[in-house]
C-alpha cells in the first residue's frame, strides 16, 4: 500500500505538473536542477524522470546550457526566474507542512560551493536565506512564514502562500483562545478568593454575635453570599428580589468586610 505523500513531495508534484509555456523557462528549470542536484544524483523517481524529460527537450538553447547558473543573461523572460526557483527546490528542497507545525523551508546541498552559489543567486533575488551545516550537508533555510510564502509565490506555487497564511491565522486564533481561557481562569481565581474572604468575614460577625451591626440590606447580602459562595457578583446580584447592580453589591460586600475587620482589631491579642 502506498503511503501518504508528504507535503514537500506534493509540492514537487505540483512543480512537475506545471508546464511552462516558454522553452527558456523549462531550460532554466533544468539548469537549476543540474547545477544543484546532489553528487549522488536525484533519488526521487518522479523528479529524476522530469529532469530527464527536460534534458532531452533541448530546444536549441545551447547558450544557456553553457552558462553558469549565476549568469543572469540566461533569464530571457519574467518566468525564467520562477523556473529557476522551481528547479532548485525540486533537487534540494523540503518544506514542513505548515498545518502541522511551524513552517520551515530547507534547501540542502551536497557541498558548500553549491550552497554558496545558490545563496548568491537567492540573495540577488531578494531572499534572506541563512546558511548552516547539518549532518554533512550545507543547508540554506528560511523560518519566517512571510518569507517562505514569498519564495513559493515567486516560484509560481501560490498554494503555499495560502497554506502558510492559513496556518498563521489558525495559530493566532488558538493563541487568542488560550489567552482568553487563561484570563477566565485568573478572573475565576480572583473571584473565588474574594468570595472566601467575604464569607469568612460574615462567619466572624456571626461568631462574635454582632449580626445586629448589619442593616437589612447587608444582612440579606450576607445570607445570599453564604448560601452561594461559588457565584460571581453578576450571578449573585440576579438572586435579589429587587434589582441590584454589580457595583452596588460589591460595595455592600466591602462594607461587610470592613465591619468584620473592625471586630478583628478589637479582639484581644
Amino acid at each position: 500500500m502506498t503511503g501518504e505523500v508528504s507535503y514537500s513531495k506534493s509540492l514537487k508534484l505540483d512543480m512537475i505538473a506545471y508546464r511552462a509555456k516558454n522553452p527558456c523557462c523549462r531550460e532554466n528549470t533544468r539548469r537549476a536542477m543540474e547545477a544543484f542536484m546532489p553528487a549522488s544524483g536525484i533519488r526521487d523517481a518522479d523528479v529524476r524522470a522530469y529532469y530527464g524529460a527536460l534534458a532531452a527537450e533541448g530546444g536549441g538553447l545551447a547558450h544557456e546550457r553553457k552558462t553558469e547558473i549565476t549568469d543572469m543573461s540566461a533569464l530571457r523572460c519574467p518566468g525564467c526566474r520562477s523556473a529557476l526557483l522551481r528547479g532548485m527546490f525540486l533537487v534540494t528542497g523540503t518544506l514542513t507542512d505548515p498545518s502541522k507545525r511551524e513552517a520551515n523551508l530547507d534547501l540542502s546541498f551536497s557541498d558548500e560551493e553549491k550552497a554558496s552559489s545558490a545563496l548568491s543567486l537567492l540573495s540577488s533575488f531578494g531572499f534572506g536565506f541563512r546558511m548552516r551545516n547539518r549532518r554533512g550537508s550545507t543547508v540554506l533555510y528560511l523560518k519566517s512564514a512571510e518569507d517562505i510564502g514569498g519564495f513559493f509565490a515567486e516560484a509560481g506555487i501560490n498554494r503555499v502562500l495560502f497554506d502558510v497564511s492559513n496556518a498563521a491565522l489558525m495559530s493566532d486564533v488558538a493563541n487568542f483562545a488560550n489567552r482568553r481561557s487563561n484570563t477566565d481562569i485568573h478572573n475565576l481565581a480572583v473571584s473565588t478568593q474574594a468570595s472566601e474572604r467575604v464569607c469568612d468575614a460574615i462567619r466572624l460577625i456571626e461568631k462574635e454575635g454582632k449580626s445586629h451591626l448589619l442593616d437589612e440590606t447587608l444582612a440579606e447580602t450576607a445570607r445570599l453570599r453564604l448560601e452561594n459562595p461559588e457565584l460571581s457578583l453578576s450571578q449573585l446580584a440576579a438572586l435579589f428580589p429587587t434589582a441590584v447592580t454589580k457595583s452596588t453589591l460589591a460595595n455592600r460586600l466591602r462594607r461587610i468586610t470592613a465591619i468584620a475587620d473592625g471586630l478583628a482589631e478589637k479582639k484581644p491579642k
